[in-house]
């Protein structure tokens, strides 16, 4: 069961987890690791699964299948929080049955839980804003402040949800003396957030921006293609549902509203490249809202119908398979929505081809152009990486050899060994295109898997060329 074989970025965090498990890496080194530190905490998760079911795929995917369940139950109660039960039954089925909430909760990866946490936050927004016992208020905050400390944690996009923590302040101190009480409520919690933020966000953020230009690119086409076109009628009523209960939930709709367009920002204008997964958590919203719209237009238009709403469109989006599933199905392509936005190639059956057909592979000369997967299927790196975007040889940071971007560098580097190996992602990929022609044209074509066996109709292929080897 979800076995299937890992993408790039599941399998590279895995391994890492699976190291650490196996007593090959400490604590500290895994906490540390380039490429965990910004998801520290799922790569935790991950080697606790990897504990109690073993290493394999299903146990690193299985704590976001814990985490799509717990959002499930959390969106039922924050729907009928804001609006009523009608809304609660919509919100729950279009979220539980979303192709998309199951596709990431079939994956590796922390945006599922980052989702649930999101709808968490909420929930306790929600109970704190009524709330009038002190012991209790203290516990929602303190609550608000662990869910947030730890979605930050399992990746460095849940530093966010402080957003509604800081609304709430804001507008708690406007309407409170400088009491004692107060000084409970909101300093020590403000001092609290002070230290975590500087401890573990605050040198992940300066890193970012120290290497990185901010605010440079523009996916604004493929924001508006996937909210305006793709889901255009989730979008229409979910906006329905925000203006309905705008009034009567005014500080949640403003730090709701506040959240989704930062993370619009990030996800549009920081991003090199535009991924759905990052705007993962705006989609749990979207369908709480979406559930809210009918809830309202049922309890205010159809009394003592509500029901009829309610089932009218649930048979709705089942009949028409709107951005839901039917049936259950073996495998939830991530694709769906956006071509490209996963890369969903074969790994797993491709690196144990080359095991069988080479068993001598650890002492052979490979030039791969990512070290992603290789540590989870292949219990190796390669001798040179080649990337389209090197433009002078580097040192790579884990595996500790050079990574090059020309083909006069991978002729030079070829030249050096008798025989070798390279492996092709033939599509797009990182590998420059005048190295993957040069290799297609004069090293032997040793196999070539084209897809995920469970999405055929996907294919992103991978090929092993050789030279210098005989049968």
């Amino acid at each position: 069961m979800l076995n299937y074989s890992f993408w790039a970025d599941e399998a590279f965090v895995s391994s890492v987890a699976s190291q650490f498990v196996r007593g090959q890496m400490t604590f500290l080194q895994m906490y540390e690791f380039p490429g965990v530190t910004y998801q520290r905490l799922n790569a935790l998760t991950m080697a606790t699964s990897f504990k109690i079911f073993g290493i394999s795929e299903f146990a690193a995917r299985f704590p976001s299948i814990l985490a799509y369940i717990t959002g499930v139950i959390l969106i039922f109660f924050v729907a009928k929080k804001i609006s009523n039960k009608y809304a609660a039954w919509i919100s729950t089925t279009l979220y539980a049955a979303s192709h998309l909430n199951l596709a990431y909760a079939t994956q590796a990866k922390p945006y599922s839980a980052v989702e649930s946490m999101t709808l968490a936050v909420i929930l306790l927004f929600l109970l704190l804003r009524e709330e009038k016992k002190l012991k209790k208020i203290l516990l929602y905050n303190a609550s608000i402040i662990l869910l947030c400390a730890t979605a930050t944690l399992f990746h460095l996009i849940g530093f966010l949800l402080w957003l509604f923590y800081f609304i709430y302040i804001l507008s708690a101190l406007t309407k409170i003396k400088r009491t004692k009480k107060a000084l409970l409520l909101f300093f020590i919690p403000g001092f609290l957030l002070i230290f975590l933020a500087t401890v573990f966000v605050l040198p992940e953020i300066l890193k970012i921006v120290r290497e990185r230009n901010m605010l440079i690119n523009n996916h604004l086409y493929q924001f508006v293609r996937l909210f305006g076109y793709q889901y255009f009628f989730i979008t229409l009523f979910t906006l329905g549902g925000f203006v309905l209960t705008f009034t009567k939930n005014k500080l949640l709709s403003i730090a709701t509203l506040t959240y989704c367009l930062a993370l619009f920002v990030l996800a549009t204008f920081e991003q090199y490249i535009f991924n759905i997964r990052y705007v993962l958590s705006l989609f749990g919203i979207m369908f709480m809202y979406f559930g809210v719209f009918w809830g309202v237009i049922a309890s205010r238009y159809f009394p003592k119908r509500e029901w009829l709403i309610v089932l009218a469109v649930v048979g709705t989006l089942y009949a028409t398979g709107y951005k839901v599933v039917r049936t259950p199905q073996s495998y939830y392509n991530p694709n769906i929505d956006k071509y490209g936005d996963v890369q969903i190639a074969n790994y797993k059956d491709f690196y144990a081809e080359l095991k069988k057909l080479h068993p001598d592979y650890k002492n052979l000369p490979i030039f791969n152009n990512t070290f992603d997967v290789e540590g989870w299927y292949f219990g190796r790196y390669s001798n040179a990486y080649f990337m389209k975007s090197v433009k002078e040889p580097q040192m790579h940071p884990i595996a500790k050899v050079k990574i090059y971007g020309s083909l006069s560098d991978f002729k030079r580097e070829m030249g050096k060994y008798p025989k070798g190996l390279v492996i092709v992602e033939d599509w797009e990929s990182f590998l420059p295109e005048d190295i993957k022609q040069y290799v297609k044209k004069n090293l032997k074509l040793e196999y070539r898997v084209e897809s995920l066996k469970e999405a055929p109709d996907d294919p992103w292929p991978l090929a092993l060329y050789s030279w210098g080897i005989e049968k």
